[in-house]
């Protein structure tokens, strides 16, 4: 055997005895699929989110919340420079606006969207529905309306507290408006947290809002849309709200110290009051809206055309908005579902909220829901709104008379949007 031979063998073995003695390194976990989530409000819920971490470990969802107009603002230019979140929730007022650009969304169709429309109410569901029928949206919730009153300031002032006497009080938004002025000379404290969110209210209750069915606008023409601005504009020379701006620290305050007595509230500010007053617990009740039932808000949730993980953005997306996580949401937090197959359920029908004194919202909302007709929601929808939003602000700080501000508005959107 040559010295070269003899070497190697050497080395072979020294070799060998060194890796017997090396440390063993842990193996290094996979690294997770991040899904990316762009929301607004409270439409992710993190319990929920972390539940399916829990189940997927290979998954982690991250979400980014903002505010609702600068959210779906970041959105547009996103989707422009496709720079998208794998899902990104859409609000109802923004859904005509983005069902007119389908080909930034994925049809979700192609992921099975068709195997689950039966169990979503048609109207919501058809409010993610694309101009050239591609599915691009799952409704996550209804927003059907009634009022929450605090039976406290209510037996203060000499007023019934019981829901059915109290709804009474106001069968029309003349009557709702009427029983503010005498609760406010009586007391001298606001009866309504802001009187400007009376328009949306007398809006949702028509048929139409400012365009027909066909995407003709009509914001001009439609009676509707006339009557829910009159009608936040007299509840606004009234004087019957605190003007406090929702969603802001004063509203916050507010709800503590009792400055208003009542909020208008769909399903889902039953949460908010819940969050930002839990120490007014069993000092609310829940009555019926005036003028019958309405829908305010509600989103879908969607996954981007550049998503970049569209079957794991679909995999949570079917999973968080199924009728058992609906039911979940239902019960913790108030949001009323959007699967019609849970109103037949006895613990959404008979459901009393012992934050809001036992009220029966499980039959209120469900009835609520039911009686509810689709509206279609145009393209330019919330520049629509925030026109006409920013007119009964005018008429809120006495800058403008109603007829003054419905003038202004008109010629504003024309302008705008045509």
């Amino acid at each position: 055997m040559s010295r070269i031979s003899t070497g190697l063998k050497s080395v072979a073995v020294a070799t060998v005895l060194a890796m017997a003695f090396m440390p063993v390194l842990p193996a290094q976990a996979a690294p997770k699929t991040v899904v990316t989530v762009w929301s607004f409000g409270n439409v992710i819920r993190e319990s929920l989110q972390a539940e399916y971490e829990k189940m997927h470990p290979d998954i982690d969802i991250v979400v980014k919340k903002g505010e609702l107009d600068p959210h779906h603002n970041s959105l547009t230019t996103a989707m422009l420079s496709k720079n998208t979140p794998d899902i990104a929730a859409v609000e109802v007022s923004y859904s005509g606006y983005f069902r007119s650009y389908p080909k930034y969304f994925t049809d979700l169709r192609t992921l099975g969207a068709t195997d689950i429309e039966k169990d979503y109410l048609d109207w919501r569901w058809d409010q993610g529905v694309a101009d050239n029928g591609a599915v691009i949206g799952i409704p996550t919730d209804v927003g059907g309306a009634a009022i929450a009153y605090r039976t406290d300031l209510f037996k203060a002032a000499g007023m019934p507290t019981e829901p059915d006497k109290v709804s009474a009080l106001w069968p029309t938004w003349e009557k709702y408006i009427s029983t503010g002025q005498a609760y406010r000379t009586k007391t001298k404290k606001s009866f309504l947290d802001s009187s400007g969110t009376i328009y949306a209210a007398v809006l949702n209750q028509g048929t139409q809002k400012y365009y027909d069915r066909g995407g003709k606008l009509v914001y001009s023409t439609n009676p509707q849309v006339k009557k829910a601005f009159d009608t936040s504009s007299k509840a606004l020379v009234a004087g019957i709200g605190s003007n406090i701006s929702q969603f802001t620290s004063d509203w916050n305050v507010g709800m503590n110290k009792g400055t208003f007595a009542t909020i208008i509230a769909p399903a889902w500010m039953m949460d908010y009051i819940k969050q930002q007053a839990p120490k007014t617990k069993g000092k609310w009740n829940i009555a019926s809206l005036p003028g019958g039932g309405g829908n305010i808000g509600g989103s879908q949730l969607t996954i981007p055309a550049s998503a970049k993980h569209p079957q794991e953005a679909w995999d949570f997306m079917k999973w968080y908005l199924a009728p058992a996580q609906q039911l979940t949401v239902f019960k913790e937090y108030g949001l009323f579902p959007s699967t019609k197959s849970l109103y037949d359920d006895a613990s959404v029908k008979n459901y009393k909220d012992p934050f809001f004194s036992n009220a029966p919202v499980g039959a209120i909302y469900t009835a609520g829901a039911l009686s509810l007709k689709p509206i279609f929601e145009g393209r330019k929808q919330r520049a629509i709104d925030n026109i006409f939003g920013q007119a009964l602000s005018r008429i809120a700080l006495k800058k403008q008379t109603a007829s003054a501000g419905w003038k202004q508005a008109l010629a504003e959107i024309k302008k705008t949007v045509g």
